[in-house]
């Protein structure tokens, strides 16, 4: 596993020195996302115009947050618009680009969360190709430090802060996305750098104009010294927090897969790349909820309740690509993450994988 370290006074800096550390592997993989690309609709041109009015969205909402982004592309001293497509990647392929467009279908993250504890855990699934285009990282110099994962050029995605505040993903699809608003990893990253609380970050996810869906899951300490789980469903056409499932133990669970489970939201739900298993992973997930004989003491005891064998239960859980998938089809899990109280745990790989390289983060 790729550990980076970043760090820099001001945002700008910080991107530098991002740039500069990833921008061999940028180029070398910049190709494959222009391809995931032509495979939703987008020409290069299309790409280039979606990716900086995202930018342009970013800047209002949180200009450090494009300042950053900025930085990454002088650092790794690539055109501004590379560096805001790969920011923005995630609204240029859930959204169709023409009435021709075609997304292949493909799986997508599973998350698991506990209200108490405050503990969550999941797994990152992406495309085989991109497989080297991910490293771990701890970054430093802003007024809160944050660890997790995240695509080489891309400033955050799932990970935990100083202040002991995680932030999880997986991406819904609603009729309504488009291109061109705030990124949701922008949306990840401000948590990341500026939320003390769940609160805080619940209005800062709030507060962003997105314009694709996803399900973010947040734990952390509360205003009121304790600590909790929470997922809020974004959408283009708004947001809302979704209830837990209570066991039969009382204790309260937050599975996830990629559909919407707010009645209101769901009405505009598409199905995810064409994928018809995530109502079949959230339904293996609350079977093993109700089969669990003791209670979660750590974000690790979620680990194993995500773990599938391809065609072993319904819903894989865990992405095992297959040699005959073409790109956009060969989707893999490349990487598991575990938030609790204690800190961050990143594992190489997938529940299923015999144990790979692992990073404990401590909390600070």
């Amino acid at each position: 596993m790729r550990v980076l370290e970043i760090a820099g006074a001001t945002p700008h800096a910080r991107g530098v020195d991002r740039g500069r550390q990833v921008g061999g592997v940028v180029r070398a993989h910049w190709r494959v996302y222009l391809d995931l690309f032509a495979i939703a609709g987008w020409s290069q041109a299309e790409v280039r115009d979606h990716a900086l009015a995202s930018l342009d969205a970013l800047g209002a909402w949180w200009p450090d947050g494009r300042d950053e982004v900025l930085g990454v592309a002088a650092g790794a001293e690539l055109p501004e618009w590379i560096a805001a497509a790969l920011a923005a990647r995630t609204e240029l392929l859930v959204a169709r680009g023409g009435p021709d467009a075609s997304v292949p279908p493909g799986r997508e993250c599973t998350i698991l969360a506990t209200v108490s504890p405050a503990a969550a855990a999941q797994v990152w699934d992406w495309h085989r190709e991109l497989g080297d285009a991910w490293h771990a990282q701890q970054v430093r110099g802003g007024a809160l430090g944050y660890a997790g994962v995240t695509e080489h050029g891309i400033c955050a995605k799932v990970g935990m802060n100083d202040a002991g505040v995680g932030v999880l993903l997986a991406i819904l699809s609603h009729v309504d996305d488009r291109p061109g608003g705030v990124p949701i990893h922008s949306v990840l990253h401000r948590i990341l750098a500026e939320a003390t609380t769940v609160e805080a970050a619940l209005a800062i996810a709030r507060s962003a104009a997105v314009t694709s869906s996803s399900v973010v899951t947040i734990v952390g300490p509360t205003a009121d010294g304790g600590r909790t789980a929470t997922a809020i469903e974004l959408s283009p056409v708004g947001s809302e927090i979704v209830e837990p499932v209570v066991d039969l133990h009382d204790a309260q669970w937050l599975p996830r897969s990629n559909h919407f489970l707010s009645e209101r939201l769901a009405s505009g739900s598409r199905t995810f790349r064409g994928d018809p298993d995530s109502p079949d992973r959230l339904t293996l997930l609350r079977r093993r909820i109700a089969a669990r004989p003791t209670p979660v003491t750590k974000a690790t005891d979620l680990v194993p309740m995500l773990r599938t064998a391809p065609g072993e239960e319904l819903g894989d859980i865990c992405c095992v690509a297959r040699p005959e998938q073409p790109l956009g089809r060969a989707w893999q899990t490349l990487a598991t993450v575990a938030i609790d109280a204690a800190g961050l745990t990143i594992l190489e790989g997938s529940p299923l994988d015999a144990p790979g390289a692992r990073l404990r983060v401590p909390l600070r």
